[in-house]
């Protein structure tokens, strides 16, 4: 298990609004045809006659895509922006402005429920949302959950190597800028100090806040099983149907990445001519080398043999 952070010098910002501002719902759908793990399982097993659930919706992808093949699909998300950017784009979809770790549904009323990056972001672990997706499910139901993994590349390369050859990069970046610069401007002082507060050391209470949790494939299996499910089927989760598009490197080594960004955030994970180079060669040796996530399918053992809950 790996704790990871991200860099904000203001803490009252608020990522999630700053992320579902930005991105657009015709960008996020795009996605469904690159992200072949999730939609293949879900369309492998999801009941076409039950009640769906995808609990952190965020901007609907996934209620949109399977509202389209015929599921009756329900979205649960907290921000306020994202349930409003849903109803603008479609009013009759089935979204609730809500807690996941407190579903406004009685238990057993669901026949599948969805969780696509969403349990990684509690400090405290997956476990008290997990809980919660076993309340709700019906006896056998079925849970789809997906979290950030360590994989190969992040267990052999880690955290701080990764952030020492980001940061000489970026250090480049800005020796290049300063040569090819001239009558620096407000502007351009404030990159300069932005970057070098990047670059410098800091503390990390002023400035790294706990983002999510990265987890192996035993780690979230062994989870899923403490909260009453058994596990029937765990993949890599990556964008595996684009050539041009690589979560886990994308997120992990930003000089990788294209330079299709909006405020720092890398909108759909496009990685450079390097970085399709190197994604192909990886998936080639194998897809967990350096997959963004771990994707697996449980099945409620309400009734049989579980854990008391």
């Amino acid at each position: 298990m790996q704790k990871e952070f991200y860099f904000d010098n203001n803490p009252q910002s608020d990522e999630w609004d700053k992320l579902w501002t930005i991105r657009t719902i015709e960008k996020e759908l795009e996605a469904c045809n690159r992200e072949s793990p999730p939609r293949d399982l879900f369309l492998s097993y999801l009941p076409r006659e039950g009640k769906i659930v995808d609990a952190g919706c965020g901007l609907g992808k996934w209620v949109i895509y399977l509202n389209q093949h015929g599921y009756d699909i329900v979205g649960i998300d907290n921000s306020t922006i994202a349930i409003a950017k849903l109803k603008d784009f479609d009013e009759s979809l089935q979204v609730d402005l809500g807690d996941i770790l407190d579903i406004h549904y009685p238990e057993n009323s669901f026949d599948a429920y969805i969780s696509m990056g969403i349990v990684e972001h509690f400090e405290d672990g997956p476990t008290s949302a997990l809980n919660e997706a076993y309340r709700v499910l019906k006896p056998n139901g079925l849970v789809f959950v997906s979290v950030p993994t360590v994989n190969v590349i992040r267990r052999l390369v880690r955290r701080s190597l990764r952030n020492i050859i980001n940061k000489l990069f970026k250090s480049l970046f800005l020796i290049s800028l300063v040569i090819l610069s001239s009558g620096w401007g407000k502007s351009k002082r404030n990159l300069l100090g932005t970057t070098l507060a990047y670059i410098l050391p800091t503390k990390r209470g002023s400035y790294y806040h706990f983002s999510e949790y990265r987890y192996s494939k035993s780690e979230l299996e062994n989870f899923l099983k403490e909260s009453g499910f058994e596990v029937i089927k765990t993949v890599p989760h990556d964008h595996y149907d684009s050539k041009d598009h690589a979560i886990g490197l994308a997120v992990d080594f930003p000089f990788l990445a294209a330079r299709n960004v909006a405020d720092g955030i890398n909108l759909d994970f496009q990685v450079n001519s390097i970085g399709r180079l190197v994604s192909r060669t990886l998936d080639k040796i194998s897809p967990w080398i350096a997959c963004s996530s771990v994707l697996c399918v449980g099945r409620s053992l309400k009734g049989g043999q579980n854990q008391a809950h």
